[in-house]
């Protein structure tokens, strides 16, 4: 009996989290139906958006980086600039099995150990050393952080675009947020890159870890839109929509319709998918910077989800929010009626 108990609840709670999820299509049926019930006619059943497109494969994506080495004595020089201990560690076991996460965090760790080492440094010898090894390995650095940002399973996970959208209560946005705001910040393209210790890294990067948000805001969006689209060719209809004196009470009942159920109801949901996309638009544009050899294999992704506010994600959803809002706005100035 009492396993019979425990099986009914965990049931219970896992319909209560997927209807959680499908509030927006539940709400967009909901009002498609009392739309089409004023019609007296059937409502369009909604189907399942097409897929989206995926990440590339991590090997279409990777960039080789030639092995910079140099002799014991020139090692041994780096003793000046504390960097042997860094050096040390990466070169280790526990470095040389590290993910593309740490990997970037080194490189970066140690050109900024350079850096300071030169400002630093008034022994001419040395001085001279620490340019050559600067000119050499910075031109490095862009590539392991692009290796990071596409090849760094948590990183990866993230940007990958998922089949269901994002809970009502937007979980995991801060901790993507945060995670990205890192990772735009570290970018070595970016005019100021941040200073960050490998502890405040990996507490941004587990962040990411288990947290699929990324990926179902961007499933939300394009559900979004395409129960937009629905409800366009759906309302077609509203074109012979008779306005005339006998028309007028259901001309009300179709404005308050739209004004409950999407207004109230719809509108404040997809108000909420813009406003998270749109703080992270910039992030993921910023982070996500193929070097010129990679460009073209990252183009469709970066097209529908890394340009910023003209993503295609975004911007095929802002249309379809337009063409939506003008369907209506025709409708009630054809029926002379003003919103409620």
């Amino acid at each position: 009996m009492n396993r019979f108990i425990i099986a009914t609840v965990l049931v219970c709670l896992w319909l209560t989290g997927c209807n959680d999820r499908q509030t927006l299509k539940l709400s967009f049926d909901t009002y498609l139906a009392r739309v089409a019930n004023v019609l007296d006619t059937a409502p369009p059943e909604l189907r399942a958006p097409a897929p989206l497109p995926s990440l590339p494969g991590q090997r279409e994506l990777q960039v080789q980086q030639p092995r910079i080495s140099a002799g014991l004595l020139d090692t041994l020089k780096l003793g000046e600039c504390r960097l042997l201990g860094l050096v040390s560690e990466h070169n280790g076991p526990v470095g040389k099995s590290q993910q593309a996460g740490p990997v970037f965090m080194y490189h970066l760790q140690f050109q900024q150990g350079l850096n300071t080492c030169l400002a630093q440094s008034n022994n001419d010898s040395l001085t001279h050393w620490l340019s050559e090894l600067k000119a050499q390995k910075a031109p490095l650095l862009p590539g392991f952080y692009w290796n990071m940002m596409i090849a760094e399973p948590d990183i990866r996970a993230a940007l990958t675009p998922r089949a269901r959208p994002v809970a009502a209560d937007h979980s995991g946005f801060q901790a993507t947020y945060d995670a990205f705001s890192l990772f735009a910040d570290l970018n070595p393209q970016h005019p100021q890159t941040t200073a960050v210790s490998s502890d405040v890294f990996t507490e941004q990067l587990s962040g990411l870890y288990n947290n699929d948000y990324l990926g179902e805001l961007y499933y939300s969006l394009h559900s979004a839109s395409h129960y937009l689209g629905e409800s366009l060719n759906f309302l077609t209809q509203l074109e012979q929509f008779n306005c005339g004196p006998a028309g007028q009470d259901d001309a009300k009942r179709l404005r308050n319709a739209m004004e409950h159920y999407y207004i109230k109801d719809i509108q404040a949901q997809l108000t909420e998918l813009d406003r998270h996309f749109v703080r992270l638009a910039p992030l993921l544009e910023q982070s996500l910077q193929p070097p010129p050899e990679r460009a073209d294999a990252m183009a469709e992704y970066r097209a529908w989800y890394a340009s910023g506010l003209n993503s295609r994600l975004y911007t095929e959803y802002r249309q379809l929010t337009l063409e939506h809002a003008k369907a209506w706005q025709t409708f009630l100035r054809r029926c002379d009626l003003s919103p409620g």
